[in-house]
């Protein structure tokens, strides 16, 4: 196991606390675990059931809310043969709690003192969560008219928060001033270790196999590669014949990852976007994201607000609130069946990420505004 710089290939120690590399790139971990079906903690119900995929182990850590294991259920549509993975039900709403997990309890293991973080509310909401879990100082940096349901989040959990003016690259960039503290989640290399657990969950859920496809939207796309990496070491260690087809969906408002997919030049600006968890307009593992979607013969989409709106209403009325960046992900396979991509009998598994409750300031307003009735 090592961390390698993807772009120069530097290699760094195992322990290293570094959060990027010397030449201003990604690092990653090169990590090839090995198992069977067999390794499976059975008597954990928890993401750790699979720690033998993991290089932090459940024995390592000091703060846990035994997070994972989240629901894989059925949603009722004509559409495809359709699930859903519950990540909005993860401790603190999100899918992120799998990523900050790992590495709030490995700069634990590095005594560091105080825990910097930008986002675009769930991550923050994570990292604040986890860091009063084990009484760290936390600062998050947030664009200025986040949604007030993830600032009073964030703030309950007693950590301070900075309202920048300016894009997601904007709060970014005033984060990593305080470089000695900054652990990004879009940055730091264990996060992506913690996300690839969505990969074990559904396999085991879908009794050890793999789902034909699996869709999820990406600004960062740390949930999309979790769910690759995850499956590649399953097919590596033989527990599974094949990889699903990954389909990513963005806001055509802010759609940098479709853009380097179909190979579109970059727009003079990107607009605001009710998808604000994916409003990324330079996201540094955009190139994997696609790598990863064309290794599995799958597809990047974007669609318009309109679409989103319409499918956190569609979504509401089968039982699932959910805030309109993952409702995004829903109007992606709207539009795959309607260009015939999906088929009524196809199977999909779909990442809900983050709770509807998170944004009900927005989902308000987007109900008086355009008369939607649930």
């Amino acid at each position: 196991m090592s961390l390698v710089c993807d772009n120069c290939h530097k290699i760094y120690k195992e322990d290293n606390i570094q959060w990027r590399c010397s030449c201003g790139s990604y690092i990653s971990y090169k990590y090839s675990p090995s198992f069977t079906k067999e390794d499976i903690i059975s008597n954990r119900f928890n993401m750790w059931r699979y720690d033998f995929a993991y290089p932090l182990k459940y024995g390592e850590l000091t703060v846990t809310y035994n997070e994972g294991l989240t629901p894989l259920v059925n949603v009722p549509t004509t559409k495809c043969r359709l699930r859903a993975k519950l990540d909005n039900l993860m401790p603190t709403s999100s899918f992120k709690d799998r990523g900050t997990v790992m590495v709030v309890n490995s700069l634990i293991k590095h005594n560091v003192q105080k825990i910097t973080e930008d986002s675009s509310g769930n991550a923050g909401a994570s990292v604040a969560a986890y860091c009063a879990l084990a009484n760290i100082q936390s600062e998050i940096y947030v664009p200025k008219g986040t949604s007030i349901g993830k600032l009073a989040q964030i703030q309950a959990y007693g950590a301070l928060i900075h309202e920048i003016e300016g894009n997601r690259e904007d709060v970014a960039a005033a984060a990593q001033k305080d470089s000695e503290s900054y652990a990004g989640h879009n940055w730091h290399p264990l996060f992506i270790q913690g996300t690839k657990s969505l990969a074990y969950e559904i396999w085991e859920q879908n009794n050890f196999e793999s789902p034909k496809n699996i869709i999820s939207v990406a600004g960062n796309g740390s949930a999309i590669l979790g769910i690759y990496y995850g499956f590649k070491e399953l097919l590596d260690n033989r527990q599974i014949s094949n990889i699903p087809r990954l389909f990513v969906v963005q806001a055509k408002n802010c759609n940098p990852i479709y853009r380097e997919f179909f190979n579109i030049g970059d727009p003079l600006s990107f607009s605001n976007t009710i998808a604000e968890g994916i409003a990324l307009s330079s996201p540094n593992k955009g190139s994997q994201v696609v790598a990863a979607v064309r290794n599995t013969a799958g597809q990047v989409l974007d669609v318009s607000e309109e679409e989103i709106i319409s499918a956190v209403k569609e979504l509401a009325t089968k039982g699932f609130y959910v805030e309109p960046t993952s409702a995004a992900a829903y109007a992606g396979i709207c539009q795959l069946v309607n260009e015939g991509t999906f088929q009524i009998d196809d199977d999909v598994v779909m990442m809900i990420s983050g709770d509807g409750l998170k944004a009900s300031s927005t989902i308000s307003k987007m109900i008086n505004e355009t008369n939607i009735n649930f």
